[in-house]
């Protein structure tokens, strides 16, 4: 049991969910209203399907983590690429079960945002440096995502919005950037073809700190967009992590965007709860 929730990695499926939630908080003026029950719904069908794109991604993926990742659950053997794609299958179900009590909007966006996922892990390994853009967009899809289940923008600091889903998409790419870097062996490997960034890898490292970089310097913008001193003097701290992300090796520099990331939600986090709305 323990390897299907490993599978799922729930260290991301459910901070994003939860980021997701916060973004819907902050598009509806700071109250839910009667769309509680209907936002809670819309929640977990985004954790279902953030979690079923990992799963999918290990799935299609196993003969390149056997020489990245031969830990992981499908590489080593625990687990069956069978019983990999059974798991697939239950969390897409349960995902749109999930969002049929969400707003038909988010249901209808949060399909083609599955079937983009899907395509994605199917054809990964042929995108070459055009795949951490893909996986880019897919992870600031939690903004259209919540403003289809918020019907419209309310509120003060609806545009910090603009400004975070900005941060969200080059912090997301450089994360991408990075983590192809560290995979470049089981890459190689299993792809037709070498990409630009495994031939230039010192290369995109440095396209990647430049990207976090520019990422870091967008994370001052929802200061003057709505959010307080709360979020800015916290904010700074991730600031830091996004700087130094750039500078440390491939290993640490994944780590410190994670807490950059974790950082930003609390900060956005504890001015709504100081501040309000």
């Amino acid at each position: 049991m323990l390897d299907f929730i490993r599978l799922c990695r729930p260290y991301y499926a459910l901070p994003l969910s939860l980021t997701y939630l916060l973004t819907l908080f902050y598009a509806m003026g700071g109250s839910l209203g009667a769309q509680w029950a209907s936002a809670s719904a819309s929640t977990v069908a985004m954790a279902l399907l953030i979690a079923f794109g990992h799963v999918m991604n290990d799935v299609c993926d196993v003969a390149a983590d056997r020489i990245n990742n031969p830990r992981r659950p499908l590489a080593s053997g625990r687990v069956t690429r069978r019983e990999g794609a059974l798991l697939c299958g239950v969390l897409l179900a349960s995902s749109g079960m999930a969002a049929a009590w969400a707003r038909p909007a988010f249901m209808a966006v949060l399909a083609g945002v599955a079937v983009v996922l899907a395509g994605y892990n199917l054809l990964s390994k042929r995108l070459g440096v055009v795949k951490p853009f893909v996986v880019a967009a897919l992870a600031v899809s939690i903004y259209p995502l919540a403003v289809a289940q918020a019907g419209e923008w309310t509120g003060p600091r609806r545009w910090a919005l603009a400004a975070f889903a900005g941060w969200f998409f080059l912090t997301a790419l450089g994360y991408q950037i990075l983590k192809d870097l560290r995979d470049v062996a089981g890459d190689q490997a299993v792809a037709p073809h070498s990409s630009a960034l495994q031939r230039q890898p010192q290369r995109w490292q440095r396209v990647a700190a430049i990207i976090l970089w520019c990422g870091a310097a967008m994370l001052a913008a929802p200061a003057c967009l709505g959010c307080g001193w709360v979020y800015f003097y916290t904010a700074l701290l991730a600031m830091a992590a996004a700087a130094m992300a750039g500078t440390v090796g491939l290993k640490w520099g994944l780590r410190l965007i994670y807490v950059e990331c974790v950082l930003v939600g609390i900060a956005a986090t504890a001015d709504i709860l100081v501040l309000g709305f």
